[in-house]
């Protein structure tokens, strides 16, 4: 009957040494940045801005996402760099993304049926951060959107 009821004691003491809760990270596209172009594969660098909203340093071991762009999938990006992102700071993190001839006609397709002049560029980013030690993978996900007739018309000299 001891031995019942130091179990359970045992398990929740072991419990209270574990960190607190960790609050969900932020991660925003920072940048964007064109690598190689072939014709079946094009490579990007997409660099990250992390936030971390805890107060311990986040010891970060990878990243895995997906780019989506106008709705439709467009890159694959991983790595597996180790890096930390301070209590209640923010680190860039750059990362290699890949999209292929299918993401590229995808979006071409798009342009060219748009008459009104050129879209707003929408993106969606989702992924994990995998953390060194205990602690799992931490998701995030992203959108926004950039409006490129803005970007055209601030080129004219306006």
């Amino acid at each position: 009957m001891l031995y019942a009821l130091s179990a359970p004691i045992a398990l929740v003491a072991g419990c209270a040494g574990l960190p607190g809760r960790t609050e969900p990270v932020s991660v925003n596209v920072a940048d964007l940045r064109m690598g190689t172009a072939g014709v079946f594969e094009q490579q990007y660098f997409v660099t990250l801005r992390v936030r971390n909203p805890n107060d311990r340093d986040l010891n970060v071991k990878g990243v895995v996402f997906e780019l989506d762009v106008n709705g439709k999938p467009f890159a694959k990006g991983s790595a597996g760099k180790a890096v930390s992102i301070p209590a209640f700071g923010s680190q860039l993190v750059e990362v290699e993304a890949v999209s292929t001839l299918t993401g590229i006609l995808r979006q071409l397709g798009d342009v060219s049926r748009d008459r009104g002049g050129p879209p707003a560029l929408k993106y969606r980013i989702a992924g994990r951060l995998y953390q060194s030690g205990v602690g799992g993978a931490l998701p995030f996900a992203d959108e926004g959107e950039i409006d490129l007739r803005d970007m055209a018309g601030a080129g004219e000299g306006k």
